[in-house]
C-alpha cells in the first residue's frame, strides 16, 4: 500500500518528462489539499496498480511473494515455503499522512488478507500434538496496519531525493482461519479435530506467525518505495516543491 501511493506520485513525475501518462491519474499539488489529493488518487487507481502497469515500471503487487517463515518456539516447528500474500487490491485506505516539513509519512489500512504456502508442522498447540506438510492457507480477516516513517532528504548527482528511513508499523487482526493439507498424513479425523483447535486458539499462534508475516510486508514496500525515489527527484515527484537552500 506505501508503495501504491508514492508511485501515484512518481507517476506524475514521469508526466513532466514527457512520458503518457494514464488517464485514470490526476496531479495532486503541493498545499492543505496534497495529502487528500494523494489519498483520493491513490483510491482511484488501486485496481489498476495492482495488477502492474509496465509502462510505468509498476510491477504486479497481488499476491506479493514473501520470504521463507521459519517458526521454532514454545513446543511447535512450523515453517512456510514458497509464501504468498494476497488481498493487497481490495484493501480499505483508512488514513494517509504526507507532512514533507516535518518529514513525516503515515498509512493506515484495514483488509482481509491470506497466506498461501508449503508449510510443514511438528509439535504441539498448546496441547495438542500436530504433525504434516503440504499446501496451506492462512486467513486473516480485517487487518488493520499503521505504518509511520520518517521521510528524509538525501541528494546525489540528479538533485534531490525522497527517502524512507527507520519505519515502525502497528497491527490488529480480527480472526484468523487456518487450512493446512494432508495433517498426520491424511488422517481426517485427526486433521478435522486439529484445525477446529488451532482456529479457536488462533491468537496464540498468530502471536508468533504474524510479526515476521507483517515485518515482510513493511520492508519490502519500504524497498520498492526507495527504489522508485532514486529515479526521480523531489521537484519531479511533487508539484510545488521548491529544494531547501
Amino acid at each position: 500500500m506505501i508503495v501504491i501511493s508514492f508511485v501515484l506520485l512518481v507517476a506524475i513525475a514521469c508526466s513532466g518528462n514527457g512520458d503518457i501518462l494514464p488517464s485514470y491519474i490526476k496531479p495532486c499539488t503541493l498545499g492543505d489539499g496534497f495529502a487528500n489529493c494523494v489519498k483520493e488518487q491513490m483510491i482511484t487507481s488501486l485496481p489498476y496498480f495492482t495488477k502492474g502497469i509496465p509502462e510505468l515500471n509498476v510491477p504486479s503487487l497481488d499476491p506479493v511473494n514473501l520470504d521463507d517463515i521459519v517458526i521454532d518456539g514454545n513446543g511447535l516447528k512450523l515453517s512456510l515455503k514458497e509464501a504468498k500474500l494476497h488481498g493487497i487490491a481490495d484493501v480499505d485506505v483508512q488514513d494517509l499522512k504526507v507532512d514533507i516539513d516535518e518529514e513525516k509519512f503515515s498509512l493506515t489500512f484495514i483488509a482481509n488478507m491470506s497466506v498461501t504456502g508449503q508449510y510443514a508442522i511438528d509439535g504441539r498447540i498448546l496441547i495438542l500434538p500436530v504433525q504434516g506438510h503440504g499446501d496451506s492457507t492462512i486467513k486473516c480477516d480485517n487487518i488493520k496496519v499503521e505504518i509511520k516513517s520518517k521521510l528524509t532528504h538525501v541528494n546525489d548527482a540528479k538533485g534531490e531525493h525522497f527517502k524512507l528511513v527507520t519505519p515502525n508499523y502497528n497491527y490488529q487482526i480480527e480472526k484468523t482461519t487456518f487450512a493446512f493439507k494432508n495433517l498426520f498424513n491424511g488422517n481426517k479425523q485427526l486433521a478435522d479435530a486439529t484445525h477446529e483447535f488451532a482456529n479457536q486458539n488462533w491468537q496464540q499462534l498468530m502471536d508468533d506467525l504474524a510479526p515476521p508475516v507483517i515485518k515482510q510486508i513493511v520492508r519490502t514496500c519500504v524497498k520498492a518505495i526507495n527504489k522508485f525515489f532514486n529515479k526521480v527527484t523531489i521537484d519531479q515527484i511533487v508539484l510545488g516543491y521548491k529544494p531547501v537552500d
